[in-house]
Parts: structure tokens; sequence; C-alpha cells
């Protein structure tokens, strides 16, 4: 049984939350790149020219909003001057928000005025493509159609043959490489994409985003060596960049180099203390080191900093799992809680919480909450072994079998471990049948599987009051040293013993 990493489950086991730290930062999204704002010619009012400036300015800055109210002024006051420039401005905005909040709606609304800029500059400026690029490409990936990819790709690509000139320099032509290298990145073409974001790099030098992008892709096809001299090349180019030492740190926590990963993330906050994801990304890696204590303080110093609800959330959660680490049941539970309500429909946040509950003997709040998450999401079968097990240390043994007989009463019951694991709860399977069950798979699938039967094994030996064969059992689980499995940190706690 697993609990959740998003994005990076591994079907079967059960891991204490730790969410994988996401490749070139998307919580701290790096924004298209445009060509810096020109006065256009034809100008014919200097307020016009202001407004366009501080547009300009507030989408660098990321303030979204205000790019939008002042492009809107733009094109009621001055509708005749330079209006491609407006809708330019505003189409990228829109963009943005939509990608951030996920809106269907607002993204086409972008992508209808990137048609408007196109429309109005007359098929002069080639960089006024980008925002129609970025927005069907970011539809793409939202609604799942890769005709909405295709179409950013075909159209990109003839305008990479247009020849540099008076309104289309190199830098413009590098940014349309970064796009289209954005687009075979969400088609899943990464050795394309790869080779459109190192175009990009030499074409436009300038640009932190396409010297990221090409370093992930390259760690993305396992080019190692050549990821890593990218990454340097990128912190060489741009020492004071947070997220080219960010995103070098989550490539090195990958290749389970966690002293420079711990280094990289340092440097991070070094350069912004208010940095909420490198204080999450230093709290997870520290946790990978078995220093729970360090992670707390990492997790809480990204809750205090967090600037948006997300992440928050995130790093309560996180403090949760980092205080359950370290022996405080009701430090996590408290934090699980304000998480689950955050979420109430997230079926491995009411999982995590009942585990939790479990290490703190808290059994029928346990079985209560992996019966929630159940409901939640019915397909969780995974849950079944602990959902057992909660009831049976609760004393509610006639639900606990009646649980055990409609799971394998099913037309499909649950094959493979959880199958093992659930002909064990049902008095089917022996010890020993259940560790040669144990013994397939990789090696580390082995070694989770060891150790999750061990704990199992440990708990029915508790139920049948055998304590000495228990704690063999639960010694055993623990000496795995696979901090992130459920089943280690229950092990931990029937001993006592905490990171």
């Amino acid at each position: 049984m697993l609990l959740n990493a998003p994005k990076w489950l591994v079907a079967g086991f059960g891991l204490i939350l730790l969410p994988a730290v996401p490749a070139v930062a998307d919580d701290v999204q790096v924004p298209i790149r445009r060509v810096a704002f020109q006065q256009q010619e034809g100008a014919v009012n200097e307020r016009a020219n202001l407004l366009r400036s501080q547009a300009d300015e507030a989408y660098q800055r990321g303030d979204y909003k205000k790019t939008i109210d002042l492009c809107n002024q733009l094109l009621q006051q001055f509708k005749d001057d330079n209006p491609h420039v407006a809708y330019h401005l505003r189409a990228s905005a829109k963009i943005e928000l939509g990608r951030q909040s996920r809106e269907v709606k607002q993204i086409r609304e972008g992508i209808a005025d990137s048609r408007s800029a196109l429309a109005a500059g007359g098929g002069k400026f080639p960089w006024l493509n980008v925002p129609y690029i970025y927005g069907m490409t970011a539809l793409g990936e939202l609604e799942r159609r890769a005709e909405h990819l295709e179409t950013a790709i075909s159209w990109v690509t003839p305008l990479l043959e247009k020849p540099i000139g008076d309104n289309f320099s190199e830098e413009d032509k590098g940014n349309l490489y970064y796009q289209r290298g954005m687009a075979y990145l969400a088609k899943g073409d990464i050795k394309l994409a790869a080779a459109d974001f190192g175009k990009s790099t030499k074409l436009a030098p300038r640009l932190l985003a396409p010297h990221l992008r090409r370093a992930t892709t390259l760690a993305g096809l396992g080019k190692t060596t050549e990821a890593e001299e990218a990454f340097e090349e990128t912190i060489q180019r741009f020492p004071k960049s947070v997220v080219a030492y960010n995103d070098r740190g989550n490539f090195r926590r990958g290749r389970g180099d966690l002293d420079g990963a711990i280094s990289d993330f340092s440097k991070a906050l070094q350069l912004d203390p208010k940095f909420a994801i490198g204080y999450v990304n230093r709290g997870i890696t520290q946790f990978d080191q078995m220093n729970a204590k360090g992670a707390e303080a990492d997790f809480q110093a990204a809750y205090t900093n967090a600037g948006d609800l997300a992440t928050r959330n995130m790093a309560v959660r996180l403090r949760g799992g980092a205080r359950l680490a370290q022996g405080n049941v009701e430090g996590a539970v408290e934090d699980l809680t304000v998480a689950v309500r955050a979420n109430p429909n997230d079926a491995t946040l009411v999982e995590e919480r009942a585990v939790a509950e479990f290490c703190g003997r808290q059994y029928a709040a346990a079985a209560d909450d992996f019966a929630r998450a159940m409901r939640i999401d019915s397909k969780l079968v995974r849950i079944v072994p602990w959902y057992w097990l909660a009831l049976q240390r609760s004393g509610r043994d006639q639900e606990a079998k009646s649980l055990i007989e409609r799971t394998l009463g099913q037309d499909e019951p649950p094959t493979g471990w959880i199958g093992a694991l659930c002909k064990m709860c049902e008095g089917t399977m022996t010890d020993e049948e259940l560790m040669r069950e144990a013994d397939e798979g990789t090696p580390l699938e082995r070694r989770q599987k060891a150790a999750e039967a061990q704990f199992f094994l440990g708990q029915a030996a508790v139920l049948t009051k055998e304590p000495e064969k228990a704690k063999a059992y639960f010694e055993q689980a623990v000496t795995s040293k696979l901090h992130s499995l459920s089943a280690y940190r229950g092990s931990q706690f029937e001993l006592g013993r905490f990171d």
C-alpha cells in the first residue's frame, strides 16, 4: 500500500508522503520569455507608450492581472496605437493565469487575444506568434489533446525558416525554438525537445528557461553527465538564479547526491530566504537523509513563507510526516487534519492520517479513516490490509472478517502482493508462504515487500499474543531502512525507536 506522493505513485507499497520534486520547478513556473518591450513605430501618444511600458513591467514581474488591466486601458483609449502590443501582452498574461488556475476558458481567451495580436501586426513581427504557440501547448496539456500540441508544432515550424531581420532577432527565433521544444515535451518527444532547447540556448543565451529545460530534458534522456554540465553552464550564466539552483538540486537528489542537493537548495535559499519551494525541497532531501528534525524545520519555514494556499497545504502535510517520523503522533495528526480539511476528497491524504493514527494506537480513528478513504476512492484496494488490521486492533473482529470476505469474494479479487496480504489476513497464507511471495520483483520491490510482510506478520503475532515473535518481525522490518515505507514507520512505533 502506498501513501501518496502526488504525481509519483509506485503502485503496491505504502510510502509516507514525500512528493517528488517537480522538474524545472513547476511550482515556481518560469514564465514565457518575450522579446523585451520596444517602442513601436507609429506611436502617437506618450500616455500610450507609458501604459505599454507599465504593462510590460507588470508582466515581467508576474503581475498578470495588472498586465490585463493596463492592456484593457490601452485597447479602450488607444485602439489604433500599436494594438498588437496590447493584445500580445494581454494574451500572454491570460494564458499564464489560465495555466496557474488550470482554467481552460482563460487560456482560450488568451489564444483569441494572440490571434488579434497577429492580425493587428499584419505579419510583420514573428515574435507575436509566441503566445499563440504557448497557449495551444497549455491547452493541449490541460485538455490532454495531442491535436492542440500538433497545431502548435505545425504553426511554429515554418516560422523558424524565416531569416533574421529588423523585426526578427536571433533571440526571437530562440524563443520560438523554446516554444516548439515545450510542445514536443508535452507530447513526450523528449529527444526532439532537448534538441530545440539546445538551439534556443545558442540563439537566446540571455533567456533562463531554455537553459533549464535543456538540462532537465538531457537528464530525462539519461544523459546525466551532459545534464550536469548543462546545469553548471546555466548556473555560471545565471549565478543569481534561484530556480537554477533549485532545479539542479532536484536533479542531484534524483541521482542520489543528497549532499549536493542540500547544497544547491541552501544556495537557492541564501539568494531568496522567502523561497518556500526551496524549503520544501531541502526538507524532503533532509527527510531522505533521515534527518526528520531538520526536515520539520524546513517544512515549517515553507509554511511560514508560502505565498499561496497550495504550497502552505503541501508544507503542513509534509510537516506532519516529519513529526510522525520523530514519534510525535499528536503533531502529525494535527497537521494531517489541517491538510484533510483543505482537501477533503483526497483519499491518499485521509489514508496518511489513518496510518498516523494507527501508529499512535488510535485504532478506531484509523479504521474510520481507512473506511473514509475507500469511500472516496473504491479502487484503493491496497488499503484493505491496513483497514483490516485497524479493525482487529480496535476489537472489531467481525467487521475485519467481513471486510476480508467481501474483498476476496469479489468477481475480481486483488491479486499479486495485495492479494497475498489479504490472504494472510484471512488466515489462508502462512508466514513462510508470505515471505516467499515477497521474494519477487526488482531488488527494491523485494526489500519493500519483505519489510511490509515483516510488519504485518509482526502485527499478526501481536494479535495472537506472541510478543517476542512480534518484536523479532518488527526488528527485521526496521533494518530495511526504507524510512518512506508506512510499514517501516509502523514498526518503529511498535519498537519505540524514531528517526
